[in-house]
């Protein structure tokens, strides 16, 4: 039984890293929560509209997967397989995300708003004042959009350029990240500061913003009527604070920053992000500074937990070669 159990570790050490079984934990967490609460407050999902999806990931963590096995390339192995936990999180956390609205608590918006206030800020003079120009406000909404293919192009560079521990970094903190602020927006829901104007029943921009106001009602028709049929294609992100667009850009120039030319890059263009975030992302002040404080946290965590992976087999030595060498090494020598 023992060499039984001693040959699955060494053939689960062999296809996953330590970061690998974290992340993949927090996967099968977000998924048990799923299920858990399918039991006592289903939400209406279309699964079959998951279908592609799945099948992508699927794909990507098979090619990592075996990669891995044949030992041809760990960067091409663990950006595959990374990316694939990353979409595979992603599609469990989002629907996560809406079953908060079963809890009916009420929108927090009011009081966030107020922060902004008291801190002297107005959201609207602001949104009017940074998209005046249209060219920035072009450039603005580009960047908002970037923050989701700036994030995938970090996790492939560091992968494909063998840099594992930011890389392992930078996507558990993502999913730490949005589990913390999951459960924070289920206790204290709120949708942003375009949600909340459009509420009070005032006029929309004369320009373009990336949030519409189709959007901003449609989250805000989730707190005054039934959940509608959850499909993919239909699925929004909901949560306002803390700002998710501003952790992952926080996360992302955090992770390129000590690498020449990207850092600067991604600095640069995640500021322009952060002057988004309030006008084009329609969110609270408040929002991008929780933000901030998430990505720091969850960093924070990330290294915390990744700490212990020097006790794990070396990432660029399989497994069952590390278990070869230790068993020459304490069997006694032949006479």
């Amino acid at each position: 039984e023992w060499t039984r159990f001693s040959a699955n570790t060494a053939m689960i050490n062999r296809f996953l890293t330590y970061a690998d079984k974290l992340r993949l934990g927090i996967i099968g967490l977000a998924l048990a929560v799923l299920s858990i609460a399918q039991l006592f407050a289903p939400l209406p999902i279309e699964w079959a509209s998951f279908g592609q999806p799945f099948f992508l990931i699927g794909a990507l963590a098979a090619v990592g997967l075996a990669y891995r096995r044949l030992n041809r390339d760990e960067g091409i192995a663990a950006a595959c397989f990374v990316v694939a936990q990353i979409l595979l999180f992603s599609n469990f956390a989002v629907l996560d995300n809406y079953l908060g609205l079963a809890l009916h608590r009420p929108l927090i918006d009011e009081f966030l708003a107020a922060a902004d206030r008291r801190a002297g800020i107005d959201w609207w003079a602001y949104v009017n004042w940074i998209k005046s120009d249209p060219f920035f406000g072009r450039i603005l909404a580009f960047a908002y959009i970037s923050t989701v293919w700036q994030l995938a192009a970090a996790i492939l560079f560091l992968g494909f350029t063998r840099r594992f521990d930011r890389l392992d970094r930078l996507t558990l903190a993502f999913m730490l990240a949005g589990a913390v602020s999951i459960g924070f927006w289920a206790i204290f829901p709120n949708l942003g500061a375009l949600p909340l104007h459009y509420a009070h029943g005032l006029p929309g921009p004369t320009f373009t913003l990336v949030m519409s106001k189709e959007e901003a009602m449609q989250q805000l028709a989730l707190f005054s009527g039934p959940v509608p049929v959850l499909r993919f294609s239909s699925l929004m992100g909901i949560i306002g604070c803390p700002s998710f667009h501003t952790v992952m850009a926080v996360l992302t120039v955090e992770a390129l920053w000590p690498i020449p030319l990207a850092g600067i890059l991604s600095l640069a263009c995640n500021i322009v992000v952060l002057l988004s975030v309030p006008a084009d992302g329609g969110h609270h002040f408040v929002d991008v500074g929780a933000g901030i404080l998430v990505s720091f946290a969850s960093l924070a965590l990330a290294r915390a937990l990744l700490a212990r992976e020097a006790g794990e087999s070396p990432r660029h030595l399989p497994a069952w070669r590390a278990l070869l060498l230790l068993r020459r090494v304490l069997s006694p020598a032949k006479p």
